[in-house]
């Protein structure tokens, strides 16, 4: 096994930090994605583009909800 082989197979990705409140855009640096479930809510992906804060929320995919994996393509 080649050495760059050996090393693209170990790397490893860090674990995702979710927050318990939104993020402010003071906070962020320009282009910085942040992850946060504030209670009762479900994850947003926050990003911070020039002045503006962005987000998008996710859903749960569950047995019991209406989100099933043929009904989000």
């Amino acid at each position: 096994m080649r050495r760059e082989e050996r090393k693209l197979r170990n790397i490893a990705q860090n674990k995702i930090a979710i927050l318990d409140k939104p993020p402010a855009l003071n906070q962020m640096l320009d282009g910085e994605q942040v992850y946060s479930r504030a209670s009762g809510d479900n994850v947003r992906l926050y990003i911070r583009i020039g002045a503006k804060l962005y987000y998008t929320k996710f859903l749960p995919v569950e047995k019991e909800s209406s989100n099933k994996w043929k009904d989000l393509d």
